[in-house]
């Protein structure tokens, strides 16, 4: 079976789980789908980096209480519309902030790379999982959105990829993908743009400043996939795991996931 095959296969799987999981099952059964995510997602990030395994177990364990307890907060705020709270605002700043480093990063790799301390390791995983969060929110909030959020991360990644293959000849950051290209991030964001098109279309729900946010909410998939890179460059592997065949590790699959996330739940309660 070829990559390719391997690829379509599994993504067929995780559609029909994901969606299953939003439309079908209870709400809490999508929450703990999230913090089993997050749980392997920072397995693989502590290897990546090359924690010690006794750090990598007590470590997982701090990041996954911690981020539950930080969702279960702002479920609280969300239920009594205080969604703009000191707390959430800092929280969200911090992640924003967090993203806007990570692009200097990528932009400027390998001249500059991630600090390798232990405690920094913990802040940035806290940091980069925490918009998983995002999606329970979006799940018990508006569910058309997380579709919509889902959708422009996964039709962004698989244009780029089909037309990189298509008609790549520029490459987008060398020093991190190999297979990255200029003409592929373009057929993204077109992609991006006819499923943001279809879903407000669908939704009735006509916005140039949804379309707008959609385009950056895509460009920032990228650079969430580009950030993930220097961490397997600097670790001298290909993928973070193998637990999806076709598509490597969690972080493999989630990376655009993560920098999209905020960026569209931020953008989204200014339309």
């Amino acid at each position: 079976m070829n990559e390719l095959t391997q690829r379509t296969i599994t993504a067929i799987a995780l559609v029909t789980l994901i969606f299953g999981l939003i439309f079908k099952a209870p709400s809490d059964w999508f929450f703990l789908f999230l913090v089993a995510v997050m749980g392997i997602g920072f397995k693989e990030f502590a290897k990546l980096t090359k924690l010690k395994p006794t750090y990598q177990f007590f470590t997982t364990i701090f990041v996954v209480i911690f981020l539950i307890f930080i969702s279960f907060y702002n479920f609280n705020l969300l239920y009594n519309n205080l969604f703009f709270t000191p707390i959430l605002i800092i929280l969200f700043l911090s992640v924003g902030i967090f993203w806007l480093k990570n692009l200097f990063l990528v932009f400027n790799y390998p001249n500059k790379i991630p600090r390798n301390y232990y405690a920094f390791h913990i802040i940035n995983s806290i940091l980069w999982l925490m918009p998983l969060l995002t999606l329970n929110i979006l799940n018990q909030t508006n569910k058309p959105l997380l579709i919509l959020l889902i959708l422009i991360v996964a039709v962004a990644d698989s244009f780029a990829y089909f037309s990189g293959r298509l008609f790549g000849k520029h490459k987008l950051a060398p020093s991190l993908s190999g297979s990255k290209t200029i003409e592929g991030v373009y057929g993204g964001l077109i992609g991006v743009l006819i499923i943001t098109s279809a879903w407000m279309y669908y939704y009735n729900k006509i916005s140039w400043g949804l379309l707008l946010l959609a385009l950056v909410t895509g460009i920032f998939s990228v650079v969430g996939d580009l950030y993930e890179s220097i961490y397997k460059r600097e670790a001298g592997v290909k993928d973070s795991g193998n637990i999806l065949p076709g598509h490597g590790g969690i972080l493999d699959r989630i990376d655009g996931l993560l920098a999209a996330a905020p960026i569209f739940t931020i953008g989204v309660q200014f339309l």
